[in-house]
C-alpha cells in the first residue's frame, strides 16, 4: 500500500527563529537578536550662564530595543578639571552633564563629546567577533593620597572569553553618591569609572575618587563595553553603509594635564572617525581620568585630568604614564544587527521502490536541510538550534552516513560561508551537536534495529557550535544537513 503521507521531492520553507542568547546557560536577549549599537558626537551645554545649568539631552539616532550602555569622552575645553556624567539612559536617549570636582566652581564651558552606545548582552558581530556589554553595580573605590578608606575593586567576568585581551570602556550610569547641586556647585564626591587588569576573560572594576576626600561613595551602576583588542572588522549600519571598527590597548604613554597632549594611534583611520578612550591602568597614585586634547583621522590626543583636592598639581610622572583602551568607528552610525534564519528541506528516494511519486514501505529517503542566514549579522554563539520533526511514517537511520564514526547526520558548509562547527561523538553523547528526541520531546539514545533504524526518534535536534555568518553582499551564510530515513 502506498504511504500517502510521505511526499516525493517535497519542499518545505519555514523560518526558524534563533533561540535565546546562550539558551543552554543564560537567557538574556530576544530570539534572533544580535543587537543595536551606535556611535556619535554631541556638544554638552555651557553651564556658565544660569539658564544653561542643566544636563544636555542627547537623542539616539534610532530608538533602541532596550536601554543601552553609554560610554563617552569629553574634550579639553576649559581650564578647570571636568568629566562628563551620563544619566537617565532610555531607549531614545540620555542626559549628559559636564561636572567639576572640588576646588572648582562647578560651571564649565561647552564641551565636544564622543560616545558609544551598545545594548546589553553578548553579541556576535559580522566577521565572528564576540563583544559584550553589561551593567555592574559596585561601591569599590580606588583613591589617592589623603583620602580615607580602603582601596578595592570588583572582579567582572565575561560570559565566555573574548578572542583577545579585552579593550574595555566603562562609564558610571547613575549619580547615587552626588550630594551637591551640580553644576551650580562642584561635584561631591567626584567619581569616575576605572577598569584595570583586563584579560580575555574579564577585568577589575572600581569607582575612581582620585583625591576627592569629602563625601561618601555609594553603590553606583557602571556600564561597560568590551571588544577584543587588536581586531578590525566591519558591519552595515541601518542605511547599508559599511562601518569599519577597531579596538586597541595602547602603550603606557599618556601623562597628565600639566604635561602636555599625548598622541595615540586610532585602530581605525577615517576622516569621519568616532572614538572613545578610557584609562585601563592606574600607575599614577593620584588617579584621574581621560580627556581628549586633539583628534584627527588617525590619532587621538589624550591627557590624564585629575582634581586638586589634596594638591594643586595635575601631572603624571613619565614612569607612571597610563595606557588607553580605545574603540573607534569609521563614522557616526546606528546599526541594527540581526540574524534572519531560513530553512529549506528537500527529500528524494535513494533506494527501494517509489510509485507515482510516492515511496513504498522499505524505501530509503534522503533528506537535505539547507540553513541560511539572510540577515545582516550572525546569531549569537550557541543560539542556533534546528529541530526537524520526522514524519511518523518514517524510521530514522541511526547508522553512520559517511563512514565509521560519522553518525547519522552529515553537515557541509556552502561556499565556506558558515562560521560554525558540527561535532558527533556517539549516539549517547549529550555534549556534541546532535540530539534525538521522542514524541514526548524527551532526549533518548537511539538503538539501531535490524534495518539500522530506530522508530522511537521523532525529532532531530542539531545545535552546531560557533555561529552562522550573515549576508554581507557575498551571499548568506549557509550550510546543509543530510540524513536518511526508512519508510514504514
Amino acid at each position: 500500500m502506498i504511504n500517502q503521507s510521505v511526499f516525493s521531492e517535497i519542499m518545505e520553507k519555514k523560518t526558524i527563529l534563533t533561540c535565546l542568547l546562550f539558551m543552554l546557560a543564560i537567557i538574556s536577549a530576544p530570539a534572533a537578536h544580535a543587537g543595536r549599537l551606535e556611535a556619535g558626537r554631541f556638544t554638552a551645554n555651557d553651564t556658565l550662564a544660569v539658564g544653561t545649568r542643566v544636563p544636555t539631552p542627547v537623542t539616539f539616532q534610532q530608538t533602541f530595543d532596550v536601554p543601552p550602555i553609554v560610554v563617552a569622552i569629553s574634550d579639553q575645553v576649559g581650564g578647570n578639571s571636568a568629566s562628563i556624567r551620563i544619566t537617565n539612559i532610555t531607549t531614545t536617549g540620555f542626559n549628559a552633564l559636564v561636572i567639576e570636582p572640588d576646588n572648582f566652581d562647578g560651571r564649565h564651558l561647552a564641551q565636544s563629546v564622543q560616545y558609544i552606545a551598545v545594548e546589553p548582552g553578548r553579541h556576535i558581530l559580522p566577521g565572528g567577533d564576540a563583544i559584550e556589554a553589561r551593567r555592574t553595580n559596585t561601591s569599590a573605590v580606588q583613591l589617592g593620597p589623603g583620602v580615607s578608606g580602603s582601596a578595592g575593586s570588583t572582579p567582572v567576568f565575561f560570559t565566555a572569553p573574548l578572542a583577545n585581551t579585552a579593550t574595555v570602556l566603562a562609564q558610571i550610569q547613575t549619580a547615587n553618591s552626588e550630594t551637591r547641586d551640580v553644576p551650580t556647585q562642584s561635584s561631591r564626591p567626584h567619581i569616575t569609572a576605572l577598569t584595570f587588569n583586563a584579560s580575555n576573560a574579564g577585568f577589575q572594576l572600581a569607582l575612581e575618587r582620585s583625591q576627592s576626600a569629602i563625601g561618601t561613595v555609594l553603590t553606583e551602576t557602571v556600564g561597560w563595553i568590551a571588544f577584543p583588542s587588536a581586531r578590525n572588522e566591519s558591519f552595515p549600519d541601518i542605511n547599508g553603509v559599511t562601518i569599519n571598527w577597531g579596538a586597541a590597548n595602547s602603550g603606557n604613554t599618556v601623562r597628565g594635564w600639566d604635561d602636555g597632549c599625548f598622541s595615540v594611534s586610532l585602530p581605525v583611520t577615517s576622516s569621519t572617525v568616532v572614538a572613545v578612550a578610557k584609562k585601563r591602568t592606574r600607575f599614577n597614585g593620584d588617579g584621574g581620568w581621560f580627556r581628549y586634547c586633539s583628534f584627527n583621522a588617525s590619532t587621538i590626543g589624550l591627557r590624564v585630568d585629575e582634581d586638586t583636592d589634596q594638591d594643586n598639581e595635575r601631572s603624571v610622572a613619565a614612569g607612571d604614564a597610563e595606557s588607553a583602551a580605545i574603540i573607534a568607528f569609521s563614522r557616526p552610525f546606528h546599526a541594527n544587527l540581526r540574524a534572519e534564519i531560513e530553512v529549506t528541506k528537500v527529500s528524494a528516494t535513494i533506494s527501494g521502490t517509489s510509485l507515482n511519486g510516492f515511496s513504498l514501505p522499505g524505501a530509503i529517503r534522503e533528506y537535505i536541510v539547507t540553513v541560511r542566514n539572510v540577515g545582516n549579522a550572525p546569531p549569537n554563539l550557541g543560539s542556533l538550534i534546528i529541530n526537524d520533526t520526522l514524519s511518523p511514517n518514517t524510521d530514522l537511520l541511526v547508522t553512520n552516513i559517511e563512514g565509521s564514526g560519522s553518525g547519522p547526520v552529515a553537515i557541509a558548509e556552502v561556499n565556506g560561508t558558515a562560521l560554525l562547527n558540527f561535532s558527533f561523538t556517539d549516539l549517547a553523547a549529550t555534549d556534541d551537536s546532535l540530539f534525538f528526541l521522542d514524541s514526548g520531546n524527551t532526549l533518548i539514545t537511539p538503538t539501531a534495529d535490524a534495518n539500522g533504524a530506530d522508530d522511537n526518534v521523532a525529532i532531530l535536534r542539531i545545535q552546531p557550535s560557533g555561529t552562522l555568518e550573515g549576508n554581507r553582499g557575498t551571499g548568506p551564510g549557509e550550510f546543509n544537513l543530510r540524513y536518511r530515513a526508512r519508510i514504514k
